[in-house]
């Protein structure tokens, strides 16, 4: 089918002009033209939009002007332009731009908005307390981020050394949508990399340029370059070039976007590696299920929602701040009544930067100001109980501006049953604006002469059942039954047959039409006025209203963490300038979910001491190193911890190598991510790091896997240093403690009961010299015979073992301490 580009113009009908001409400005878009009740499309979008809509494909005009038409009802957007968005595909909304009643010829219309991944601000269409980020990236020195949820307002930039940096930070916010420089094109690995993400958008190098990039930014913040904090050329072009691509589809001035934060790293890097091992936002299979965030998620508002994911993806390094945090909760601990009342009264909140957003998009509605003038209603009893608070975050929350005045605006213009729509009108209070109650009160007056007028010409007619009626084609009319026909005055005047009687007009009703129309459209249009007023009086104490939205997402943050502690029985943990570990009966915030009978552990880790941990397949090696790297997360967002006490130092960055799985989409075996994985572990950790290593060189031969698990064993002690728990099968690496002092043996013990194996989950000193495999494979169901032929060879093998007959006598020792397990 021939695209409407390729058309003629003459060929095409005005309408059909209209549509070329927003195709040719928006090739890359499907084009949606408001035609009345109805969102309409043409030629190869409306073929798109049937195949991916399924909804019917038709067509309008004959001849050579027949073109193909697929529709939507204009109440319907929303869910079709998610599924749209959802599939990739970007849509150009063309609005009309004049009331179709006084328009003259053809109705002007214009792209009033260009809908991209990034650029959603639908609520139907976001999750309530998920971030849905734009980025933009640029590479020159190093790489340049910029980072924007429109739907909330939120927007900065931060400098990245190299490209991993990069995917680290990319993997964090896991935006919708980036746009890069055209030239940056060329490069396909990075490029590709990005896709995984989101749709990627190339724009033209100009736009990121630093004359043009900075001019955008200068006008919209209406400030310097310097007083943004903006100072490097990179940070100007991302953040530029990503403004302005918002201010071309967005059509609008983005007012709530009121500021930019340029960042520094103060917070701890969490590469793909770590968040996907350690399961903190999303589980193998993309929920939320059996993650960190499932079991910290006790917010009561949507913004605490998204916030506490970002606090998950970026804990602290500044013990100053975490103090603050854990201050904080551990007050609202320990007064569960305050606890208890401030949750109840954050669940009659809202959102209010997506609300704010939409006030600025000019898409609210009135029942969006009623949902904002009941969280302006609620915010001085939350300031109220925060009062007494001693903690210095608390207080600073409570000072936050409740906005009294534009509360009682609302207060008094709204109608607490305004309607969902704008053009509907009762939407004011009688005594809001006296234009507005003479047209309310004309139009009520109206309504009881109508009826006084039908009572009339019933007793005048003697037709009892004389109507007064109206239709949006005929106006106001009288109708009459085909039986009293013969009663109907001269005067009347016929106006159409039905198939029950007769309809009439008379001079009297017209005129008093004419009136009523004239005052209900009068009105209409004086409360879609009113209306817009309003919403500017929303709009004027924007940087207010997101501060409160912010301060209230912290204290949902802060009691959430709190009400977790309570019930989960966690503890403060307490910092120390050393550069230890030392965690006392440590559980994993998870998996004790499942297990009510969860085994706590100790973990003791010095300066630069690394933990070689052997035992059995299913014994609980993975979960104690997990849950480890899980204590000192939570630790530095801020939260309690799942242990009975918890101390430590500032750890940089936590690393993770877990697991085995084949990274087909890339074409690389299990091995060659595990040591890709292994490789940036070793150049990136520091003697402040946590290192969790778990079966390194599994994916290749015995000899070859031990080599390589030493060697990097023996590099993380003496060269990084590095806090390090390494779990392995390999018992060899027991030996690694009889040459490093600071590398210790630890097993997972399990008990021998009746030549029956069981776990004790329990975390001892000493090396193991068995992993029990044969146990695990018979627990499984392999058959007998195999079990029992796999014993035989074990045995064989075993004899010839020095090492393994002194491992089997220390393990003998150990367990005559286990009674009591």
């Amino acid at each position: 089918m021939a695209s409407v580009l390729d058309l003629p113009r003459q060929q095409l009908t005005p309408g059909m002009q209209q549509y070329q001409d927003v195709k040719r400005e928006h090739p890359d878009c499907v084009v949606m033209l408001r035609m009345g009740d109805f969102y309409e499309m043409f030629y190869d979008d409306a073929v798109l939009a049937a195949r991916e809509l399924e909804i019917t494909l038709t067509a309008r005009g004959q001849g050579d002007k027949r073109a193909p038409l697929a529709g939507i009802p204009f109440h319907a957007l929303e869910n079709y332009l998610g599924r749209l968005i959802r599939k990739g595909y970007k849509v150009a909304l063309v609005e009309q731009l004049e009331d179709p009643k006084k328009a003259k010829g053809l109705v002007k219309r214009g792209v009033t908005r260009i809908i991209t991944p990034g650029t959603i601000i639908e609520q139907g269409l976001l999750t309530e307390k998920e971030n849905n980020y734009l980025a933009s990236v640029v590479a020159r020195e190093g790489y340049a981020l910029a980072v924007c949820d429109v739907s909330t307002g939120e927007f900065c930039t931060l400098m990245l050394e190299n490209s991993i940096a990069l995917h680290n930070e990319i993997a964090r916010y896991h935006p919708s949508e980036i746009v890069i420089p055209e030239s940056l094109q060329v490069n396909a690995e990075l490029v590709s990399a990005l896709k995984s993400f989101g749709l990627v958008n190339a724009r033209a190098d100009y736009f990121f340029s630093q004359d043009k990039a900075g001019e955008v930014l200068q006008q919209h913040f209406r400030t310097s370059l310097a007083a943004l904090g903006l100072e490097k050329s990179e940070n100007i072009a991302a953040a530029g070039g990503l403004l302005h691509y918002l201010l071309e589809t967005q059509k609008n001035s983005l007012a709530h976007l009121q500021k930019i934060t340029v960042q520094s790293r103060e917070t701890m890097i969490l590469d793909q590696s770590t968040l996907r091992n350690l399961e903190l936002l999303r589980n193998r299979e993309g929920d939320s299920k059996g993650t960190l965030l499932m079991v910290l998620d006790q917010t009561q508002t949507s913004g605490g929602g998204r916030l506490l994911r970002q606090w998950i993806k970026a804990p602290l390094l500044n013990v100053a701040r975490i103090q603050e945090r854990l201050q904080a909760v551990e007050e609202l601990f320990g007064n569960v009544i305050l606890s208890e009342e401030l949750r109840d009264l954050l669940k009659q909140t809202h959102d209010l930067e997506r609300l704010l957003a939409r006030v600025h998009y000019g898409t609210a509605n009135p029942k969006d100001l009623l949902v904002l003038k009941s969280t302006l209603e609620v915010l001085p009893k939350v300031v109220e109980k925060l009062q007494a608070c001693r903690s210095n975050l608390l207080p600073s929350i409570a000072r936050l501006d409740c906005l009294p005045e534009l509360y009682r605006e609302l207060q008094q213009a709204l109608r607490a049953d305004a309607p969902l729509t704008v053009r509907e009108g009762g939407i004011f209070n009688a005594g809001y604006q006296p234009e507005l109650d003479t047209l309310q009160q004309l139009s009520t007056n109206s309504q009881q002469y109508l009826q006084q007028l039908e009572q009339q010409e019933r007793s005048k007619t003697g037709i009892a059942a004389l109507k007064i009626s109206y239709t949006n084609v005929f106006g106001y009319f009288i109708e009459v039954t085909k039986k009293n026909l013969s009663l109907v005055p001269a005067h009347y005047i016929r106006k159409q047959t039905t198939a029950n009687g007769e309809r009439y007009i008379t001079p009297e009703l017209k005129a008093e039409e004419e009136k009523i129309l004239g005052a209900q459209e009068r009105q209409a249009e004086l409360e879609f006025q009113l209306f817009q007023q309003l919403l500017q009086k929303v709009m004027a104490p924007t940087p207010a209203i997101q501060d409160a939205a912010a301060k209230i997402a912290v204290l949902d943050v802060l009691l959430a963490f709190a009400t977790v502690a309570r019930q989960n029985r966690y503890v403060r943990p307490r910092f120390t300038d050393e550069k230890i570990l030392s965690i006392t009966r440590g559980r994993h915030p998870v998996v004790e979910q499942l297990q009510p009978q969860f085994v706590g552990n100790e973990v003791m880790l010095a300066d630069g001491e690394m933990m070689i941990i052997t035992g059995p397949n299913m014994s609980g090696k993975s979960t104690c190193m997990r849950q480890t790297a899980l204590i000192v997360l939570l630790a530095q967002m801020g939260s309690f911890v799942p242990a009975d006490s918890c101390t430590l130092g500032i750890v940089d960055r936590v690393f993770t190598r877990v697991g085995a799985y084949d990274d087909l989409s890339s074409g690389q075996s299990t091995f060659m991510v595990e040591m890709n994985e292994t490789a940036a572990i070793l150049n990136n950790a520091t003697e402040r790091s946590l290192v969790i290593l778990d079966e390194i060189g599994r994916g290749t031969s015995t000899f070859d896997g031990v080599s390589i698990a030493w060697s990097v064993a023996e590099h993380i002690h003496n060269q990084i240093k590095a806090k390090t728990l390494f779990a392995t099968h390999y018992h060899v690496l027991n030996k690694l403690a009889e040459n490093f002092s600071r590398v210790k043996n630890y097993h997972v013990a399990v008990k021998e009961v009746n030549k029956e194996v069981v776990f004790l989950h329990r975390l001892v000193e000493g090396g193991t010299d068995a992993s029990y495999g044969i146990h695990v494979a018979e627990l499984a169901g392999l058959p007998s015979e195999v079990v029992t032929r796999a014993k035989e060879v074990l045995s064989v093998l075993e004899k010839d073992d020095e090492m393994v007959r002194r491992m089997k006598a220390k393990r003998l020792e150990v367990q005559k301490g286990l009674g009591e397990f």
